[in-house]
């Protein structure tokens, strides 16, 4: 009897250890950090170039929809990138960071969000798949310079509840990951251990 709470603590601890964390992967990161006290980025539009969708390229992917599913495809890359930019800047200013959008000669740190990976995931009564939507963010310095770069996953599942369209749930995942990639730079910015 012993033995087996002895197990299960074991295993309740190893699940809320790894819920635990960060919500990014560290691809590279330079240090010492350059971004200390710096309060002045720019960022990119998302770029979806050699974009896979489920494991078909984008044009494959809609190569086999009607022309009413790709163009709601291309709305959908369009609100998506306005929710990563919109979100990442919401998290960035509440920690005094602006972002702005990347304009003419650049003078301080640039972002660049890539968006390589979209699974739509699929909704039937009994079964179904999260959309998942793949990140690789890159910050570089004026003169292109990489710095650091991470990747962000992120999945939604369908739901009863208005969540079925894999349009509403890819929403949902750039949400999250434009939150995501402003803690990220705010930790950065602040000078704790993302």
């Amino acid at each position: 009897m012993m033995r087996r709470f002895f197990i299960l603590t074991l295993l309740c601890l190893g699940l809320f250890l790894t819920g635990c964390g960060k919500p990014w992967k560290v691809i590279q990161q330079a240090e010492p950090n350059p971004f200390i006290g710096k309060k002045e980025f720019v960022v990119m539009p998302v770029d979806y170039s050699g974009l896979m969708v489920g494991s078909k390229t984008e044009e494959e992917y809609l190569s086999e929809k009607k022309d009413k599913t790709v163009d709601s495809f291309q709305a959908d890359k369009v609100d998506m990138n306005s929710l990563v930019l919109d979100n990442m800047r919401s998290v960035a200013s509440k920690n005094g960071v602006k972002i702005a959008t990347a304009e003419g000669e650049v003078t301080t740190f640039v972002i660049k969000p890539h968006i390589p990976f979209m699974e739509p995931g699929f909704y039937a009564v009994v079964v179904s798949k999260a959309s998942e939507v793949k990140m690789r963010l890159k910050i570089e310095d004026k003169d292109g310079k990489l710095l650091d770069e991470i990747e962000i996953r992120h999945q939604t599942p369908p739901s009863n509840w208005g969540n079925v369209a894999s349009g509403s749930r890819y929403r949902s995942d750039a949400e999250a990951i434009g939150k995501i990639v402003g803690r990220y730079i705010s930790e950065r910015v602040m000078g704790t251990e993302p």
